[in-house]
This record gives structure tokens, sequence and C-alpha cells, in this order.
């Protein structure tokens, strides 16, 4: 197994070891904030970038955490295998009868219960960046936190996936949020003096590098003029929006589509099943929910 070295030039940090309790380790940790900067030579537009937020104006923006962004995908993933074994099960029965009921009874109850735990288990906040008043609002288990721009904690690391018995897959790496006791805003009083939150994820590092030069760039500049078009997909509302611009051919493909592979779209912009920013946040940015 060959180890090395992130390839951001930021410096080291052991604040992972701070933690009172940790439920996965990471390691070659580096402290991307504060201060906040990019990393270097690698972009910060927000091209592809719809799938991790969640909404955004001129004053603020919604980040999806790295379990919201696998909630976004995880029905689109079913889905595609389901299409691809049904198809598959209706070829074989065209030989064997009974093929096409094998798969439904071998592929079906874990494809109900998928959409069921969509469907009942509430959603989570995403990580709110005003940076109008340059703070950073975060939700964890009941607990808000109001944390300072300037001192925002957030490391990059990564672990090794393992398929079977000591075979390395690949490398995943992360971008987490601390969380600090000090920071202690509204709701549940911290059980933890310092927790952490996972806001990116994925086996592919200069993702998570773009991700957090996108969030730094809108913070120190605001909405540019690609973002709308960028980040079009980020939200029903903002997909409504964009609708009357395209012909009703492409409107009917596009729903189609989006109701096989992303359903998620819309089903959480109407799903009485979901957390809601407390009283205090919402006395500050009015009801404003988006997942």
């Amino acid at each position: 197994m060959k180890d090395s070295p992130l390839k951001c030039d930021f410096p080291e940090t052991d604040l992972e070891q701070e933690l009172e309790k940790k439920l996965y380790r990471t390691h070659g940790a580096r402290l991307a904030s504060p201060p906040a900067r990019k990393v270097v030579e690698v972009s910060d537009s927000s091209e592809d970038m719809e799938y991790g937020v969640a909404y955004f104006s001129e004053r603020f923006m919604d980040i999806r955490s790295a379990f919201l962004i696998f909630r976004r995908f995880q029905l689109s993933v079913i889905n595609l295998f389901m299409a691809v074994v049904l198809a598959l099960g209706w070829i074989v029965s065209l030989f064997y009868s009974k093929a096409l009921l094998a798969v439904l009874i071998a592929f079906g109850p874990v494809w109900v219960a998928i959409y069921l735990f969509e469907i009942f288990f509430p959603l989570t906040l995403p990580v709110r960046i005003d940076r109008k008043e340059g703070f950073v609002y975060v939700g964890h288990r009941g607990t808000f936190y109001r944390i300072p721009w300037d001192e925002l904690e957030v490391t990059f690391s990564y672990n090794w996936q393992y398929l079977g018995s000591g075979v390395v897959w690949e490398r995943q790496y992360y971008a987490h949020l601390f969380m600090r006791e000090k920071h202690y805003f509204c709701g549940k009083p911290p059980k933890m003096s310092l927790q952490r939150k996972k806001i990116s994820s994925g086996f592919k590092e200069e993702d998570m590098y773009r991700k957090w030069n996108f969030i730094v760039r809108y913070y120190n500049e605001g909405v540019v003029g690609e973002d709308a078009d960028n980040l079009v997909m980020a939200n029903y509302d903002s997909y409504r929006k964009d609708i009357p611009s395209k012909s009703m051919a492409a409107r009917i493909v596009d729903t189609l589509l989006l109701i096989l592979f992303m359903p998620t779209m819309y089903w959480w912009a109407f799903s009485p099943f979901k957390y809601k920013w407390p009283k205090e946040i919402e006395d500050i940015f009015g009801k404003v929910n988006y997942y």
C-alpha cells in the first residue's frame, strides 16, 4: 500500500486528536481554515457544484453535508441499478419464465427499504454561510453553532477503504468542519467541547479542493455571473424558475428523467419529514429551509 501526503500545501494539523470521541480515524490532516484560503491551481468555479449547494443568494448560501449529498444520489443509483437488473431479468424471462419474478424477490425488498428510508428519515439541515454578517451556522444533533468565518476550522484528510481482508480499494478524502463549545448558539447544549461535521467526502482529491475553493470564492466575492446557470439544479425552486426557458419537449424529457433518476428533487421540496432551522436563526434569515 503506497501512502503519500495530500497534494495541497496547507499546514499539518492534529485537530482530530482533540476530539473526545472519534467514530472513525483519518490521516494526513491539513488545515484549510483559519484563515480560509484556496488550494492553488484548482478551480473555484461553481460548475458541477449543484450537488453540494442547497440554496444560494447574495447574502448567504446553504451547503449540503456529505450525508445530504449521499441521500441526494442514493435513489438515482438504486433506480439505475434496478432498471438494468429488471431489463436483464425480462430478457432472461423470455427463455426462463420465472426469471423476472426471481429478480423482484431478490432485489425488490432492498429497493423498497431504500425508498422507505428516503421517505420517512428526516432531512438534516445544511451548513449555512452568511457572508453579510461573517458567520457560519451549523446544526449538529439538535445543537446549533454560530461560528465566525475568521475562526472557522476546516481540515482535509483521508483514510483507506478496504474490500475483503486487507485488500486496499482506494483513498477516501474528507473535508471536516469543527464545532467548538464556545460557538454554541441555541438548541441543546453541547455534550462535548469539540465535535466535527463531514462537509465533503469522495474518492477524488481534486473534487474536495474544488468544492472548498468555490465556498471561499463565494464568501469573498458573492454570486458571480456563471453561478445562476451552474446552480440551476440546486433545488426544486431554482429548477422550476428555469423551466419556462425550455421547450415543451425538453420540459417533458427533463421531468421524466428527474422522476426516474432524481426523485429527491421533488420529494425534498414537499416532504413533511425534515428538520428546520430554530426560531433564533429564522429571526435572522426568515423561514428559508432548503436541503
